[in-house]
């Protein structure tokens, strides 16, 4: 008798989850989503501007504006020629002001100021999507603008790195923009060359 007893309070409890799922179940209702065609938002980084008007028009780099405006280089930033451009975005810029005691961009040598920016331009276009740059940590050496060597390489993540195997090396935060003229790279960091 007892064990009757047992199985019939085993049986009414499964019946008790069997009306609370169905109840949750109820409560919820499915609604099938109307078809709707999705936008993607510049997928692969496509820009439809050069280098220099996305400078321009990005307010994170109105300090590298400022620095390419002084230097007398916009020519540089908005050829036809295939580049890749390492741009610093403003806080690089104030760390660099900061670091070698000057008060604006407008109080660095207009000569040093050169040669800092035609370092972060690359003879080439250089896109970590490129099979070539496949191997992590291989760092490839490229020629910059002003005659010195930056190296390019990423981590096993993909994020790009410059200058790896040096002294010295820094992380892109922002890689494989694409502008009519090359590829820009934004950095947190003014970057040289220490080996």
């Amino acid at each position: 008798m007892k064990k009757i007893k047992i199985f019939f309070q085993g049986l009414h409890l499964i019946k008790i989850m069997m009306l609370a799922s169905f109840f949750v179940l109820a409560l919820t209702q499915c609604e099938i989503q109307p078809d709707f065609t999705y936008e993607y938002n510049n997928p692969g980084g496509k820009l439809d501007i050069d280098a220099w008007q996305f400078i321009q028009e990005t307010d994170d780099l109105s300090l590298m504006e400022d620095a390419i405006t002084l230097a007398g280089l916009s020519d540089l930033y908005s050829g036809s020629d295939q580049k890749t451009f390492i741009v610093p975005r403003n806080s690089a810029w104030e760390s660099y002001l900061s670091t070698n005691s000057y008060a604006s961009i407008a109080d660095i040598p207009v000569a040093i100021l050169q040669n800092t920016l035609k370092y972060h331009i690359v003879k080439a276009r250089v896109i970590f999507s490129d099979p070539d740059l496949l191997l992590k940590n291989n760092p490839i050496a490229y020629d910059t603008e002003n005659d010195q060597v930056m190296y390019l390489s990423h981590n096993s993540n993909f994020i790009g790195i410059i200058n790896e195997g040096t002294s010295k090396s820094w992380t892109i935060v922002t890689s494989n923009l694409e502008p009519t003229n090359g590829v820009i790279h934004v950095t947190k960091d003014v970057v040289y060359l220490l080996e």
